[in-house]
Protein backbone atom coordinates (compact mmCIF):
# COMPACT_ATOMS: atom_id res chain seq x y z
CA UNK A 1 0.00 0.00 0.00
CA UNK A 2 2.37 2.36 -0.70
CA UNK A 3 1.07 3.67 -3.42
CA UNK A 4 -1.94 4.58 -1.30
CA UNK A 5 0.30 6.56 1.36
CA UNK A 6 2.14 8.51 -1.80
CA UNK A 7 -1.66 9.40 -3.04
CA UNK A 8 -3.10 10.69 0.31
CA UNK A 9 0.15 12.63 0.15
CA UNK A 10 -0.90 13.98 -2.79
CA UNK A 11 -4.08 14.58 -1.52
CA UNK A 12 -3.19 16.04 1.36
CA UNK A 13 -0.70 18.64 -0.81
CA UNK A 14 -3.63 19.57 -2.83
CA UNK A 15 -2.95 18.09 -5.62
CA UNK A 16 -6.44 15.45 -6.35
CA UNK A 17 -5.95 15.20 -9.69
CA UNK A 18 -2.45 12.95 -9.05
CA UNK A 19 -3.93 10.89 -6.14
CA UNK A 20 -7.02 10.05 -8.43
CA UNK A 21 -4.31 8.91 -10.73
CA UNK A 22 -2.43 6.75 -8.63
CA UNK A 23 -5.41 5.80 -7.01
CA UNK A 24 -7.45 4.49 -9.78
CA UNK A 25 -5.60 1.19 -10.44
CA UNK A 26 -5.07 0.43 -7.06
CA UNK A 27 -9.14 0.65 -7.02
CA UNK A 28 -9.23 -1.62 -10.21
CA UNK A 29 -7.27 -3.76 -8.98
CA UNK A 30 -8.53 -3.88 -5.12
CA UNK A 31 -12.38 -3.18 -6.11
CA UNK A 32 -13.06 -4.03 -2.31
CA UNK A 33 -10.99 -1.86 -0.50
CA UNK A 34 -13.42 0.88 1.02
CA UNK A 35 -11.18 3.60 2.31
CA UNK A 36 -8.87 3.36 -1.18
CA UNK A 37 -12.43 3.71 -2.88
CA UNK A 38 -13.94 6.62 -0.45
CA UNK A 39 -10.20 8.52 -0.98
CA UNK A 40 -10.62 8.36 -4.81
CA UNK A 41 -13.74 9.44 -4.71
CA UNK A 42 -12.92 12.68 -2.65
CA UNK A 43 -10.08 13.23 -4.99
CA UNK A 44 -12.28 12.96 -7.92
CA UNK A 45 -14.89 15.55 -6.05
CA UNK A 46 -12.01 17.87 -5.17
CA UNK A 47 -10.64 18.19 -8.76
CA UNK A 48 -14.48 18.61 -9.83
CA UNK A 49 -14.85 15.54 -11.62
CA UNK A 50 -18.50 15.04 -10.43
CA UNK A 51 -19.33 12.08 -12.83
CA UNK A 52 -16.72 10.09 -11.25
CA UNK A 53 -16.95 11.40 -8.15
CA UNK A 54 -20.73 9.86 -8.09
CA UNK A 55 -20.13 6.59 -9.43
CA UNK A 56 -17.81 5.66 -6.73
CA UNK A 57 -19.77 6.88 -3.88
CA UNK A 58 -23.05 5.08 -5.53
CA UNK A 59 -20.58 1.74 -5.06
CA UNK A 60 -19.92 2.79 -1.27
CA UNK A 61 -23.26 3.49 -0.62
CA UNK A 62 -24.92 -0.11 -2.17
CA UNK A 63 -21.79 -1.77 0.17
CA UNK A 64 -22.45 0.08 3.46
CA UNK A 65 -26.00 2.24 3.06
CA UNK A 66 -25.33 3.46 6.85
CA UNK A 67 -21.88 5.76 6.34
CA UNK A 68 -22.97 8.59 7.30
CA UNK A 69 -19.43 10.30 5.47
CA UNK A 70 -20.19 9.19 2.05
CA UNK A 71 -23.95 9.62 2.52
CA UNK A 72 -23.09 13.39 3.04
CA UNK A 73 -20.35 13.26 0.02
CA UNK A 74 -22.48 12.16 -2.24
CA UNK A 75 -25.03 14.49 -1.19
CA UNK A 76 -22.53 17.48 -1.74
CA UNK A 77 -21.34 15.67 -5.58
CA UNK A 78 -25.03 15.62 -6.26
CA UNK A 79 -25.45 19.07 -5.31
CA UNK A 80 -22.34 21.11 -7.29
CA UNK A 81 -23.58 19.33 -10.30
CA UNK A 82 -27.05 21.52 -9.25
CA UNK A 83 -29.13 17.87 -8.73
CA UNK A 84 -30.40 19.42 -5.04
CA UNK A 85 -33.54 16.68 -5.04
CA UNK A 86 -31.47 14.22 -5.86
CA UNK A 87 -28.51 15.52 -2.91
CA UNK A 88 -31.57 15.93 -0.76
CA UNK A 89 -31.99 12.06 0.73
CA UNK A 90 -28.55 11.29 1.00
CA UNK A 91 -28.21 14.62 3.04
CA UNK A 92 -31.16 14.20 5.39
CA UNK A 93 -29.71 10.53 5.79
CA UNK A 94 -26.48 11.98 6.81
CA UNK A 95 -27.75 14.54 9.04
CA UNK A 96 -29.95 11.89 10.70
CA UNK A 97 -27.13 9.19 11.06
CA UNK A 98 -24.83 11.94 12.16
CA UNK A 99 -26.21 15.22 13.99
CA UNK A 100 -23.44 18.37 13.09
CA UNK A 101 -23.64 21.61 12.40
CA UNK A 102 -21.69 21.22 8.76
CA UNK A 103 -24.28 18.74 7.56
CA UNK A 104 -26.94 20.77 9.11
CA UNK A 105 -26.06 23.61 7.73
CA UNK A 106 -25.76 21.98 3.92
CA UNK A 107 -29.24 20.40 4.29
CA UNK A 108 -30.71 23.60 4.95
CA UNK A 109 -28.79 25.25 1.71
CA UNK A 110 -29.61 22.45 -0.61
CA UNK A 111 -33.05 22.60 0.66
CA UNK A 112 -33.51 26.13 0.09
CA UNK A 113 -32.62 25.22 -3.65
CA UNK A 114 -34.84 22.24 -4.61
Amino acid sequence: MDEYRRATMFFDAGDPIRAAQILAPIVAAEPDHSDVRLLLARAYFHSAQLSRAEEQLRLLIERNPSDHYVQFVLGRTLERQNRPAEALPHLRMASAMHPSDEYAETLRRVSAKA
